[in-house]
């Protein structure tokens, strides 16, 4: 069954940190990677922070620093039961609802049943870890110029 929507690439890697501080510093101090901006997500009380992944250019796959908003909401939940880690893995798709009508045909179960709002003007959905084998998939569609 063909897919009715492009995986373009890797967006970000989301990462829960126990010490966001540190690895924010660890992260432009130490390795020297390029800094994109804080944006809250009111919703889902987390802060993002965006980070390039390379030293050396500032397209490419990213660096997505989650820190839970006043101790709560899902990274939170995330850090208290799992501590540090990745915490989701985005996939660049030209199409968010191509994307989502295209998995649901095929079975697949979602968290986002149509796209949502996402930091740094996205639009977002994520696919439920059940049908990914235990992965967390964000699909990031990027505002179009």
């Amino acid at each position: 069954m063909a897919n009715d929507f492009k995986v373009l690439g890797i967006n970000h890697v989301g990462l829960a940190p126990k010490d966001p501080a540190k690895a924010r510093t660890f992260l432009t101090d130490i390795l020297g990677l390029g800094f994109h901006g804080d944006e809250l997500v009111k919703e889902q009380k987390t802060l993002t922070a965006m980070y390039s992944s390379s030293s050396t250019s500032e397209t490419g796959p990213r660096l997505e620093i989650l820190i839970p908003s006043n101790g709560e909401g899902p990274i939170a939940s995330f850090l208290e039961k799992k501590g540090s880690g990745i915490h989701h893995i985005a996939m660049l798709v030209d199409s968010v609802e191509n994307a989502l009508a295209s998995l649901k045909k095929k079975g697949v179960r979602l968290i986002d049943e149509s796209p949502r709002p996402g930091a740094h003007e996205t639009r977002i959905a994520f696919i439920h870890p059940e049908s990914t084998g235990g992965l967390l998939i964000e699909l990031v569609e990027e505002k179009k110029s």
